[in-house]
């Protein structure tokens, strides 16, 4: 695969409607957090907080925050997700030849809505358990660890030189295999996320297919890719140095760009699998 003209007919898909996909990309990002951020908002301004050196922090939650929360978290499972949707179909539409508007921002909430949020959701669940059981799994080695570290402190504190050496000796082992989990949880959970990461556009392309063989069809289409987009991400880290020295407003542009390439991408590596 092509880095290179991937970026190419990103570029080319942009052209004469980047005004259009700013706009797209900033709609999208506000609505799909302004309800959550919303809730937030009032959650705070009803509960009782306290402003200490780490910044405001909340001392009592009130009822009226406790429920603004849980429809935040709510909004968050069954509105964000939505909004990812309208943008990889206007963007496929633009890598296609076709035309979007502003006005199709909301095209997840009329396409089956519950399978699209169903997707997501089971897309974080398996990234989660990626993760999750190899940190776990070390979270329990530096637990004993930390325990040995206790018992080398009061074998200092008495002195009991050989105390120490022994538990020294007992705790590089622990603390090795607690980094090796961690570290085994970072590359397995990155590959997962890149295994599934074409998952919406599979949702958007195939309207009728289930919920599963979706996540099955974006799995086999990353099957020796996962790579190729590892590379064309990392490839946009300059872009993303830029965007911070420019206070962000460069993201307006490097946003619809990444839809693009992604899009570019996936048009590409879908042939012969769907």
């Amino acid at each position: 695969m092509n880095r290179l003209l991937i970026k190419k007919q990103a570029k080319a898909s942009l052209k004469g409607k980047w005004g259009k996909a700013i706009g797209f990309c900033l709609v999208a990002s506000i609505l799909g957090t302004i309800v959550p951020m919303i809730c937030y908002a009032v959650a705070i301004a009803t509960s009782k907080t306290q402003q200490t050196d780490a910044g405001l922090q909340v001392t009592q939650m009130s009822v009226v925050g406790i429920i603004f929360v849980i429809i935040a978290i709510l909004a968050l499972i069954f509105i964000t997700p939505l909004f990812p949707y309208a943008t990889t179909k206007a963007f496929l539409k633009a890598n296609r030849g076709e035309d979007f508007s502003i006005g199709d921002v909301f095209d997840g909430f009329k396409e089956k809505p519950g399978k699209t949020i169903c997707v997501a959701v089971l897309r974080y669940i398996i990234i989660w358990v990626c993760y999750f059981i190899p940190s776990f799994i070390g979270g329990i080695f530096l637990g004993t660890a930390a325990e040995r570290f206790k018992v080398v402190f009061d074998a200092i504190s008495t002195m009991n030189h050989g105390r120490t050496i022994y538990v020294i000796q007992h705790l590089g082992p622990r603390m090795t295999m607690a980094a090796f989990f961690f570290f085994v949880a970072i590359v397995i959970g990155v590959i997962a996320t890149f295994m599934y990461s074409l998952s919406i556009y599979v949702r958007v392309d195939n309207p009728e297919m289930g919920v599963v063989e979706v996540l099955k069809t974006a799995r086999k289409i990353m099957h020796g890719r996962k790579l190729d987009l590892a590379v064309l991400c990392i490839s946009f880290i300059g872009w993303f140095f830029v965007c911070y020295i420019t206070c962000g407003i460069g993201f307006l542009w490097l946003a619809p760009y990444i839809e693009a390439n992604v899009a570019a991408f996936y048009d590409d590596a879908k042939d012969n699998i769907i």
